[in-house]
């Protein structure tokens, strides 16, 4: 685990985000409570994101595109920097450089994409269960209920 880690970390100095996230995806799922593992992976997208803000799209038309992938990596970014500050506290982690920078990548993450919609970062790690799954179904069978009276609605008007 600690060799990963290390490799993670040389992946990321050597610009070879995408390799490195890749090993901290793996690392998550092996330990899902190893703060400098969350860390890492929000740094690393944090990263990869920042390079794709900073690209120039080569057409007119990937600009938007292009800027919907950097937040949505950000976006990303902010929910394993958010799991490793959580473990941070949780653990009382000693690493106080480590938290800093985390509060810091988190801080400008939201000041560029805003503060993250309440609840966001909960619902993403404490898992799912059986009443979120019915929550989620129930929202998609109002979305499709109301699409379909919109489509009679629309019917009648022809």
């Amino acid at each position: 685990f600690p060799t990963r880690v290390s490799l993670a970390r040389l992946l990321m100095e050597t610009e070879m985000e995408e390799q490195a996230l890749g090993v901290l995806e793996r690392l998550v799922t092996d330990d899902d409570s190893s703060v400098e593992v969350w860390y890492l992976g929000g740094w690393c997208l944090y990263v990869a994101g920042e390079k794709l803000r900073e690209a120039k799209p080569q057409q007119n038309g990937e600009g938007e595109a292009a800027e919907k992938e950097w937040k949505a990596t950000w976006g990303y970014a902010r929910k394993w920097l958010s799991q490793s500050l959580k473990l941070y506290e949780m653990q009382e982690y000693e690493d106080e450089r480590l938290g800093e920078h985390a509060r810091e990548l988190l801080e400008s993450i939201n000041g560029v994409l805003g503060e993250p919609p309440e609840g966001e970062d909960d619902d993403e790690w404490s898992g799912i269960s059986d009443d979120d799954d019915e929550d989620v179904e129930d929202e998609d069978d109002e979305e499709h209920e109301h699409g379909e009276h919109c489509d009679h609605d629309h019917e009648m008007h022809d």
